[in-house]
């Protein structure tokens, strides 16, 4: 029999329901907070600029840290459930249709994105990207940063919001179309001490994009590569004008 993500199952044991999955995932923010803040503080040695937002290794640290937390917590919060976590965080291979649309359609969205910032006149890129990449670079942390945003930040953000939450939320096919926007709607709110209501705006759609995907493909190995190409491209941009 087919599940919602079109892959034949046997018989596994239910996902977690819509609050334990809401706990795990507060759970999960808890221990990366916990296990955060004191190696955080022996790598810096307790000293750091008032805002994350504006030292690009301490940001490319605190994600290094918190990706190896989330995948663990939730690889065991699925283990706990009776899964393999991989199965249940959709980290499968996924056929090479899926994988070749996934691509036409993440390059037709940075060229609309692209598109839609030069008829609004915005030239320019977030200074939440330029602070961070320049401060990366003069404190010789380039490679960390990059590790970071294109490997690490897409890695722990498709495990949490198309993998786990995705699991728990769209249990039966009327759920995933709200489960996708909801999911889109958090996941841009996660950003929204980075950027301007436009990106935001931005990240929400390829949100609904990533969950589509999602769907499709039932793999978040294959939104994991498009979050990462979307996350290369930015930098590459960054690269130029910083």
């Amino acid at each position: 029999m087919a599940n919602i993500d079109g892959r034949d199952e046997t018989g596994p044991p239910k996902p977690w329901g819509t609050v334990a999955t809401v706990l795990w995932t507060l759970l999960t923010l808890f221990v990366s907070a916990i296990v955060l803040v004191p190696t955080e503080a022996l790598w810096t040695g307790g000293k750091h600029p008032p805002s994350i937002l504006s030292d690009g290794p301490r940001l490319s640290f605190a994600a290094l840290v918190s990706t190896a937390v989330w995948v663990e917590v939730l690889a065991w919060a699925a283990r706990r459930r009776g899964w393999q976590a991989a199965d249940y965080l959709g980290w499968v291979v996924p056929k090479p249709r899926d994988a070749a649309v996934t691509l036409t359609v993440i390059l037709a969205l940075i060229l609309a994105f692209g598109a839609l910032d030069y008829l609004l006149d915005r030239t320019g890129l977030p200074s939440f990207q330029i602070n961070t990449y320049r401060s990366a670079r003069e404190a010789g942390g380039l490679v960390m940063l990059w590790i970071a945003f294109v490997a690490a930040g897409p890695l722990s953000e498709e495990i949490l919001f198309r993998g786990f939450l995705y699991r728990g939320w769209a249990r039966s096919p009327g759920a995933v179309v709200p489960a996708v926007v909801v999911i889109s709607a958090l996941w841009a709110i996660l950003h929204l001490p980075q950027y301007d209501w436009l990106v935001i705006l931005q990240i929400f759609l390829l949100g609904l994009v990533l969950g589509w995907v999602r769907w499709r493909s039932g793999s978040t190995m294959l939104t994991f590569a498009m979050h990462a190409f979307n996350n290369a491209w930015a930098l590459v941009a960054t690269h130029w004008l910083a």
